[in-house]
């Protein structure tokens, strides 16, 4: 029986320890998300890595655009509805 319970804690460290190792590193969760990341482009789960100004100049003006454009109607909705 104690030989049981010491098995079962080395199984629970080592899981404890692969979970921290896992939150630590950037490895992908399987080969689906490393391909994702790798051939297609997904971003990254750290979000400071993704390099926003790389877009061409005409998307970045768009999305600018749209982005505004939904700031000031979110803002425009809200108003008008307190002051109606």
């Amino acid at each position: 029986m104690e030989e049981d319970l010491q098995k079962v804690k080395q199984r629970i460290d080592k899981r404890l320890e692969q979970l921290n190792d896992q939150n630590k590193t950037d490895a992908p969760f399987n080969d689906a998300i490393d391909h994702y990341g790798k051939i297609e482009g997904y971003t990254t789960k750290n979000l400071s890595k993704v390099n926003m100004q790389g877009f061409p100049l005409p998307i970045r003006i768009l999305g600018y655009f749209f982005m505004g454009t939904m700031g000031v109607g979110m803002i425009m909705v809200l108003l008008l509805t307190l002051f109606k």
